[in-house]
Order: structure tokens, then sequence, then C-alpha cells
């Protein structure tokens, strides 16, 4: 379906605000999708098949018969199957022998039927795919509810079949005649394309009916995450007036930037704040009870990327600078940022293999130390791969939009100079993680600096709502966003390690050196595999290429076991020279 936006202004501001996220408009907002604050989103699907209403149900392994998509209602006085709702709007009607057919339907023997016994959805035809709830290989049990709800989501306005069929009250039970019945039909469109009007088959409170109470007990222990968006179970510590912040609001002081703690503890004076325990049941003894909560709930922080405050939220900084004049030099733009993004990667993953690996550590507290710088890099070097595939799906898309003049990309190069401290460039490298090493990486991350610098001219030319659509803006936001994560995990990795730079310890380390072709040469065939494929599903940013993205998922799998061998010879990838 088409996204929903509101029509009446006091709903839609015309300009961003300072400080809210995308997630906080409607058309993009948590409460677009289950869990949701504002409604449950499975309430609008459940009456997806005008004249029908479904319930997504969940059963224990003894009744797991009765789970999926089950049938609750037959509205035979469903608006939608009157030809008079569409008059003002006839884009948004269904065909009109079909529409006639399901309400003959809907006040005959088949809705008599439809009233009696257990009523699942077995199948849905839409546009020549069928989509099976139910499969039919013995001993296989139904769908589960958010799968079934996932699938009904998927589907687009337009004429489809339901198939539905009667299932046996108990186990072993049986089911009167007839046990199946096929419909024609459409899925309904939920708003009105004219005003933007819930369809009028909703009843008031409907949308809102499988909610939790705000500010009662269950915000202390609810267990479905509907609070998962204003209830954080951690967060980080606010800065003090005058404690020095950097340019993304986060703490100058690594260890409280990074030290996450409970957000509903019942002590909350600074200096007898400890770090969060890593479960609930260690958390639980210092955090409020119930009646605490309904006494103190004012007393809970609000939290703010991430970051609890106290005083009035300043948004930080973003970098401005004057937007480029056409698509093309934009694309020209992207796409040396797409080489940015992917030496960056590369020399993020030679920095890990060249960290010890977890299992030949001799004691515990190296162990953990490794393990967890293990994972920070890989996490960070994942993270750049996405961005490389956000700069491309920027250029694919503006290709798309017939934008540009020309079709520019795939961006896969890699750069030969990487942006370093005090807006100087250095020389890319292969180098194993020593201090300086980590120390260029966090300059290269730094807010409103180098790379995260170099992305505001892209955001400030994809802001010209004339001239492009909203959500590649947002997109470009997004990676910088996700650089500021990465600064905040280097920074992390610094305070791990700084005890053994303090020793001037090579403890955790493996002194890699690049492997000859040789015997680099399995590994490179799979990284330039890897490139080729992302090169051709690149290209064009078709559905139909997903498959090369598959391939190419592979042989990354492939070459972190490869690259782990070679550094077990002490021996890097030399992804570039």
């Amino acid at each position: 379906m088409n996204r929903i936006f509101p029509r009446n202004l006091t709903a839609q501001a015309g300009i961003e605000i300072a400080g809210n996220p995308v997630t906080t408009r409607l058309e993009s907002g948590v409460g677009n999708c289950f869990p949701g604050l504002e409604f449950d989103h499975r309430n609008l699907d459940r009456r997806f098949f005008p004249g029908l209403v479904f319930e997504f149900v969940s059963a224990s392994r003894e009744i797991e018969l009765h789970q999926g998509a089950r049938l609750v209602k037959v509205d035979e006085d469903d608006p939608d199957l009157l030809p008079v709702t569409f008059e003002t709007r006839p884009g948004d009607a269904p065909d009109p022998k079909t529409q006639q057919n399901l309400t003959d339907a809907l006040h005959g023997s088949q809705a008599v039927a439809l009233r009696q016994g257990v009523w699942f959805l077995e199948s849905i035809t839409q546009d020549g795919k069928t989509i099976v709830f139910r499969q039919n290989a013995q001993g296989t049990p139904p769908l589960d509810a958010m799968t079934c709800w996932r699938l009904v989501r998927s589907l687009q306005p337009g004429l489809l079949t339901v198939h539905l069929k009667q299932r046996p009250e108990t186990p072993g039970g049986t089911v009167a005649n007839p046990d199946e019945i096929v419909l024609q039909g459409w899925r309904r469109i939920y708003t009105d394309s004219v005003s933007g009007a819930l369809s009028a088959a909703y009843a008031p409170g409907e949308l809102t009916q499988s909610l939790c109470s705000p500010w009662m007990h269950d915000f202390r222990d609810c267990a479905c995450f509907y609070w998962a968006s204003n209830h954080p179970d951690i967060v980080l510590g606010m800065d003090l007036p005058g404690e020095p912040v950097l340019a993304d609001a986060e703490s100058n002081d690594p260890v409280r930037a990074n030290t996450p703690i409970d957000w509903l503890r019942a002590d909350r004076a600074r200096a007898r704040t400890a770090p969060a325990q890593p479960s609930d049941d260690q958390n639980r003894p210092a955090q409020m009870d119930h009646y605490q909560i309904n006494e103190h709930w004012q007393e809970l922080s609000i939290v703010l990327t991430g970051k609890e405050i106290s005083n009035v939220f300043e948004p930080r900084p973003m970098e401005s600078k004057a937007p480029l004049a056409n698509p093309d030099l934009l694309a020209a733009e992207l796409l040396e940022l797409g080489t940015l993004e992917h030496v960056l990667a590369l020399e993020y993953l030679y920095a890990r293999y060249s960290i010890l690996n977890p299992k030949l550590a001799k004691t515990k507290e190296l162990q953990d130390d490794l393990t967890f710088v293990y994972h920070e890099l890989l996490m960070i070097a994942v993270s750049e791969m996405r961005h490389l595939r956000w700069v491309n799906q920027l250029l694919w898309e503006m290709d798309h939009l017939k934008l540009t003049t020309k079709r520019v990309g795939p961006s896969l190069g890699v750069a030969p100079r990487v942006p370093a401290q005090n807006g100087k460039m250095r020389k890319r490298r292969l180098r194993t993680l020593t201090e300086d090493v980590l120390n260029d990486f966090i300059a290269v991350e730094q807010p409103s600096g180098t790379l995260d610098g170099k992305y505001a001219v892209v955001v400030s030319t994809l802001r010209d709502k004339n001239k492009y659509p909203e959500e590649l803006a947002q997109l470009a936001l997004r990676i910088i966003a996700d650089g500021t994560q990465h600064f905040s995990r280097f920074r992390q990795i610094r305070i791990v390690l700084k005890p053994y730079f303090d020793k001037k310890s090579t403890a955790y380390l493996v002194d890699l050196s690049p492997a000859s072709p040789a015997k680099a040469k399995k590994a490179m065939d799979m990284y330039q595999g890897i490139v080729q494929n992302l090169s051709n599903a690149y290209a064009k940013g078709d559905a139909e290429d997903f498959h090369l993205i598959t391939s190419a998922r592979q042989l990354m799998t492939a070459l972190d076991v490869e690259a782990d061998r070679l550094a077990g010879d002490r021996l890097g990838v030399p992804f570039f020279t």
C-alpha cells in the first residue's frame, strides 16, 4: 500500500523538527508497525479482505492446529461491498462484477457456513502467485500468527482470491461440509486516496484495541515490547552543565560516553549509579518497583539519541554546505563516496584479522577483550558495506527516476586516499590494529568532520524536495547516523585496548604481513567474485538481480573463513597494494 500521510495540518509538520529523527514522522513512525505506539497495525490487516475479519492467533503445541489467520467474523455490512462507497473516489473502486459477486456470496449459503465451525486462511492467490498458510505435508503445522500477518502485509491493492478451510475444534475431530470455501475479492484500500481518511469499515477504537494501558503497572514488566521506543532498557548518562561534549553531543569522556546504565534505576544520583548488569534479574534489585513508578514516573529521564537529558535538548548541528547544482554533480560525488566506504571496509577488515583469535587467548580476561574487539570491528566493517550499498542505491534510484543525464556507477572502486585529521588525506593502507591505526580510524569517523562532513553536501543537495524524493535525503542521513555509531564503537575499542597500549603490550595482536599472490589467490578470487556480483547487482538495482546479492554474501562467509586461516599463519588478505 502507499504510505499514509496526514491530511490535517495540525498533524503534519511542513518542516523537519530539530531533534526529531525521521521515525517521528507519521509516515515512518514506530506506530506504523506492530508493536506500535499510536495503533496496532495488525488491526488494519485483520480486515484486509472486505466482508471478512481475521485474527492472527498463536496456539500452544497441543492445539497448534488453531494458529494462523483465523476468521472471526463475516461482516455483511462492510461498506466496501457497496458501490456507493466509491462514488466520490472511483480510482479506489474494485471491479464492479467482483464486488457484486462477493456481496452475493457473503449474503448466501457460503456466509452461513463460514459462521459455523473454525475457519482459517489456507492460501491467498494474487497476480498468479499463491501464498500457502498451511503446508500439506504430513505433520507440518500451520504457520504462526506473526508469519501469517507478515504475508498478508505483503499483499498489494488489487484483485485476489482467498481459500478458507475449516479445521476441527479439537485435535482429531471432524468438520462439517463444506470444509473449504473459495472467495474472489480484492485487497482493501485502507485509506481514502482523496481525503486520507481511514476506511469506514473500522469501528472507533478498533485500531488500538490490542494495546497496553499507559502509565500502569505494565510499564514496569510489560513483556510484549509495546514500550520499546519510549521505555528503554539501558541508556547513556547525561552530561552535567559545563562538562565538555563532542560535535554529536556525545560526552568527551569516552568511559561515560560508552557506559550503559539502567533507565529504571531507583537511586538516580550520578555518584551512586553503577553500570547496567547483563541480565534483567541482575538489574531488577536496583530498579523502581511498581508503586514507585506510579508515584515518581515524572523523575524518569527523557532519552534522546540514546542519552538521558534533563534540560533543553540541543540537536547535533548539521554541517552546512552549498548544494550541488544538478543531479549529475551529485552522482559524481556519490561515486567518490562509494569508493571511500569500500576502502574503509577493507582497512577495518584487515585490522580485524590482526586481532588474535579469542580461542588462542591464555587468560579469560584477554579472551573477553579479544572477543569484544573482534566482534566490534566486524560490525563496523559490515556497516561500511551497508553504506556502500546505500550509496549505490542512491545512484540507481536517481537513474530510475531519470534525474541524471547518463547512468553513473555502480561505485565499487577502492579510493587511493582516506580522510584524516585536520582536513588532510592519508594514503590507504592495510595495517594491524596498533594504537596509531586505531586513532586514524577514530579520526575518519569523527562526527561533523572527515567522512561525515563529506556527506553534508549530499544531504544539503537532496533536501531540495522539488528535485529529489524525500526518502533519498533520509537514506543519506542514515549513513551519517551510522557513522557516529562507528565513532562510538571505535572509542569503546580504545577503552578496552588502553591497558595494552599503556603497557606497550602486543598480547592482543597478530603481526600480519600481506600474503603473497600465490598464498592469497583463493582469498582474492573470493573477494573479486564478491565485487563482481555486487557490481552486476548494483548496476540496475532490480529485484530480479537479488540472487547476485545472495551469491556475494555466500562468498563473504567463505572469505571470512579463509582470512581467518591466513591470519593463523600471520598472513593478511592483500585487498589492495
